[in-house]
């Protein structure tokens, strides 16, 4: 359902709001999905299909489909990066999260619980120094 200030937001059976896209207030706001899975919300009239107020491609979960990006966007401030989910059969935040680190020199990090679980290597200005054949996990995934 959209709400006034041309957001999405998503309600409960109880009519209690637990999901909404947040972003700034616009009219005549529309959503659409686009072929490429991204979820968007757009000024209606805009002459720039592209212009999205709000895309899902911004805030993945656990999958990462062509077109995303993952690291952080250095215009907005936006970490985009990967979590797990809790289980199967729900969606919420899971034990598990793989992120870029840009303090230092950029490395990736997946992690459980917090707990570094595999790290990338920096990266060197042409690859992450530490590939599969070089890195050994830091800790056993269980």
């Amino acid at each position: 359902m959209s709400s006034r200030d041309g957001n999405l937001v998503l309600f409960d059976e109880g009519r209690k709001s637990v999901w909404s896209t947040n972003h700034s207030r616009a009219e005549n706001t529309v959503a659409e999905l686009l072929e490429t899975g991204n979820f968007v919300l757009r000024q209606e009239n805009d002459p720039d299909p592209e212009n999205y107020l709000w895309q899902s491609f911004d805030y993945p979960t656990d999958t990462l489909l062509p077109g995303m990006k993952l690291g952080w966007d250095l215009k907005t401030g936006l970490n985009r990066y990967l979590t797990s989910w809790k289980n199967g059969d729900d969606p919420g935040t899971g034990d598990f999260s793989f992120k870029f680190d840009i303090n230092g020199y950029p490395e990736c990090f997946l992690t459980k619980k917090h707990v570094i679980v595999y790290r990338s290597g920096p990266w060197n200005g042409l690859r992450f120094s530490g590939s599969a054949e070089d890195v050994e996990p830091l800790h056993r995934v269980t």
